[in-house]
């Protein structure tokens, strides 16, 4: 069998193995109702580990905060729909940078998505594996570490996105 030959058997045992999976589990019922289904459910599945990933972020700054002295950081609906912003376009355009090709800087995205401030920051980092390895990361900076710590910020959103972590942070 040539190269070609192989790849067509092969995606060809994979839809047989995929149909058979699928198919018992929906009574024998059409296959591609059975596959979106399964798609929403492993999205479901990884909007969930992305609010988790992002929780926890929040929940272990707030934690040095509290122990630096420091008042907790309340949840901001809108900069962590900004931050989850950021960490896709991140992923999708790959890039690492405070300014976004799309977006600009944190600023302008505060500015576009009428957030206001007197205080602004953002922190973000990339490849990290939990929450508590990229807030380690951060804390481990001293730039971010300031950030996290700092007495002007009394909101933060958090976003996270296939390894790319992004916090923002906002005092009014």
């Amino acid at each position: 069998m040539g190269k070609r030959s192989k790849k067509i058997v092969t995606a060809g045992l994979l839809i047989s193995l995929l149909a058979g999976l699928l198919a018992p589990a929906h009574g024998g019922g059409d296959l591609a109702h059975a596959a979106a289904s399964n798609t929403q459910s492993l999205a479901a599945v990884y909007a969930r580990i992305q609010t988790e990933n992002a929780s926890q972020v929040v929940a272990l700054v707030n934690k040095e905060r509290v122990a630096a002295g420091l008042k907790p950081l309340v949840v901001h609906t809108n900069l962590t729909k900004m931050a989850k912003t950021k960490a896709i376009d991140m992923y999708k355009n790959n890039y690492f940078d405070h300014n976004s090709p799309k977006y600009g800087s944190p600023f302008d995205m505060m500015d576009a998505s009428n957030i206001t401030f007197t205080y602004a920051g953002e922190n973000i980092a990339k490849g990290q594996r939990s929450a508590k390895e990229a807030v380690k990361d951060w804390m481990n900076s001293p730039g971010h570490k300031a950030n996290i710590l700092n007495p002007n910020y009394k909101l933060i959103g958090v976003g996270y996105y296939n390894g790319y972590w992004v916090q923002e942070f906002i005092g009014k």
